[in-house]
C-alpha cells in the first residue's frame, strides 16, 4: 500500500470483510479515503463498519482519480455476491483501468485510474 498509494486516493475492499487488512496495518492506509464506508467500525460498533448503498458507492467512486482495490489473492478469491461489491467491480470495469497489481500475504492490491481525466480538470482548462 505504501508504495502504490498517492495522497487523496480512494480505497475499496472486496469483499467488505477485507477491510480487516486496514485493521492489521492501519499506517499503510494513512492518507487514503475509504470511499464505500458510511460508518467506521468504531462508530458502528462492528469489526468492518457499515458501507453505504450501491448508488452512493458508485457516486463516490466516480469522484476519484485513482482507487486502490484490496481483495483476496487470486488463488483464494471467493465469488462476488453482494450488491455493493458488484457495484464496486462494475464501476471499476466501466470507468477505470488497472495500472498496477501486487499480491502480498494473501491480499491483492490493484491500482485503478479513471478513464476520464477531463472529469477532474478545472473549468476552462480542459
Amino acid at each position: 500500500m505504501r508504495r502504490l498509494k498517492r495522497p487523496g486516493d480512494g480505497v475499496l475492499f472486496v469483499p467488505a470483510a477485507r477491510r480487516d487488512t486496514k485493521s492489521v496495518s492501519p499506517d499503510a492506509f494513512t492518507g487514503l479515503r475509504d470511499i464505500a464506508l458510511m460508518e467506521s467500525p468504531a462508530v458502528s460498533g462492528t469489526l468492518k463498519g457499515v458501507e453505504t448503498n450501491p448508488a452512493g458507492i458508485r457516486a463516490a467512486m466516480l469522484a476519484q482519480k485513482q482507487i486502490l482495490l484490496v481483495t483476496d489473492a487470486t488463488e483464494v478469491a471467493a465469488p462476488v455476491t453482494s450488491p455493493r461489491d458488484k457495484a464496486k467491480l462494475s464501476v471499476l470495469d466501466e470507468h477505470f483501468k488497472a495500472v498496477a497489481d501486487e499480491q502480498v500475504r494473501g491480499r491483492r492490491v490493484t491500482v485503478y485510474r479513471s478513464l476520464d481525466p477531463n472529469r477532474f480538470s478545472a473549468p476552462g482548462r480542459g
